[in-house]
């Protein structure tokens, strides 16, 4: 039999109640029955605390099933120790060329000891934050020149390779540019030269024979002769090059014969 007037729906099952108080590593979540999730997140606090869901909206929603189960939510601290970056102070020269660098003082990285708070769901790392950092070591800047000069340019080749020794192959670099704009020497001049000095001293500036006293890429005997260059014979490539290229050419002439009599007699 038909009635007339308002209809009731159908009742539904009382709401489930979340009466259960979260403590620390404890959360809520509302699971829908189409699969989606919804994490209702609240601070972690020393005591329990009683999450709050607006459960009704949910539920009154037509065709909802709605199921409740836990969530393990855990804040633990972590300490790592983690590099600090250098910075770099550039000095721009117009007598270098352009896109070369030199380092005049490497840099260092620092380190630091940083605590962070890492908030876990279910295992998973969802959130960090930094707590402190420590600074265990400052980091060093480095120092270093930057060229802007035409590359091209004879002289800015040369002051290029002069700002490159140091080392056996940065000696080797600016004596072949010095021998040929200075005297003209070829390739094949620059490989005589290389094998000479390559038995004297193998390109080390602070390369010293105690028993002779010879000093330095060309072994200069004595080494004070050098001075007559600069004063900076004892540490400074480009003065010994200059010395030994010009000692080459008043004594022998050329690279070539100075290695010939080198290999007759044993010394030049």
């Amino acid at each position: 039999m038909t009635q007339h007037g308002r209809h009731r729906a159908a009742s539904r099952p009382a709401l489930p109640k979340l009466s259960k108080s979260f403590g620390i590593g404890a959360s809520a979540v509302v699971v829908l029955a189409v699969g989606a999730v919804v994490f209702v997140d609240h601070p972690i606090q020393a005591q329990s605390v009683q999450p709050y869901i607006d459960v009704k909206a949910l539920y009154e929603a037509d065709n909802t099933d709605l199921t409740y189960r836990n969530v393990d939510v855990t804040i633990n601290s972590v300490v790592q120790t983690e590099e600090i970056d250098f910075n770099k102070e550039v000095t721009k020269d117009s007598k270098i060329a352009t896109g070369t660098e030199f380092v005049l003082k490497p840099g260092v990285t620092g380190t630091q000891v940083v605590t962070y708070s890492v908030k876990f769901v279910d295992g998973i790392e969802v959130s960090r934050h930094v707590v402190s950092k420590v600074v265990k070591e400052q980091p060093v800047d480095a120092v270093v020149i930057q060229g802007t000069g035409d590359p091209h340019d004879t002289k800015v080749a040369l002051q290029t390779a002069a700002a490159g020794v140091g080392t056996p192959q940065g000696n080797k670099d600016y004596a072949q540019i010095y021998i040929q704009q200075t005297y003209g020497w070829s390739d094949t001049q620059f490989t005589c030269l290389s094998k000479l000095w390559t038995r004297e001293s193998n390109w080390r500036t602070a390369a010293h024979n105690r028993q002779s006293g010879a000093h330095g890429i060309a072994q200069a005997l004595p080494g004070k002769k050098m001075a007559t260059i600069a004063e900076d014979w004892r540490t400074n490539p480009v003065t010994q090059i200059k010395w030994g290229s010009g000692y080459i050419k008043g004594r022998y002439g050329t690279p070539c014969n100075a290695w010939n009599h080198s290999e007759n007699h044993g010394w030049y």
